[in-house]
């Protein structure tokens, strides 16, 4: 499987392993389990600058590119440290089509059996993506009807909120 793995300095040092230290344990991890290394893409702090997230915007065009079956994170708090952030953007990865893995055996589990409110939150995005499915559709062909004109003209007249 091709995997590309991310990893995330945490806002305080004594929160994480520094990013090398996290990639170099992915890559350890990727040779052991046979998987084929793409790319590391990391959001490191810089002084006087805060934590971006460009390292997980370069993942996310790995994946668009369809240059990878995996993500691969040294531990679930690499993506967020909260979380309803790590489930969403699990969320995220998956509906994009890719396997989330992570090196922490604890967190891998969580991965395969979430706890009940991982489950929560995950019903909830699925049922957030299946509203999307069925409500934009119609909000796309109203669009749709409105810049193509339909020759239409729409009057609208204000009224003062004295006279209401």
């Amino acid at each position: 499987m091709r995997v590309v793995g991310y990893v995330r300095e945490l806002f305080a040092p004594e929160d994480a392993d520094p990013a090398f230290v996290q990639g170099e344990a992915i890559r350890s991890w990727v040779r052991q389990s046979g998987h084929n290394l793409i790319s590391v893409c990391q959001d490191v702090r810089q002084e006087g600058h805060g934590l971006g997230r460009e390292g997980y915007q370069a993942l996310l065009g790995i994946v668009a590119g369809k240059g990878a079956d995996g993500v691969v994170v040294p531990g679930l708090t690499a993506l967020s440290p909260d979380l309803m952030t790590q489930e969403i953007m699990i969320w995220d990865l998956r509906r994009r089509g890719v396997t989330v893995m992570s090196i922490d055996e604890a967190d891998h589990r969580l991965l395969m059996t979430p706890t009940k409110e991982r489950l929560l939150m995950r019903d909830v995005l699925a049922r957030l993506e299946d509203y999307h499915e069925w409500a934009y559709p119609a909000v796309a062909e109203e669009e749709e009807e409105t810049e193509g004109g339909s020759g239409d003209e729409v009057v609208v007249e204000l009224i003062p909120a004295s006279d209401a």
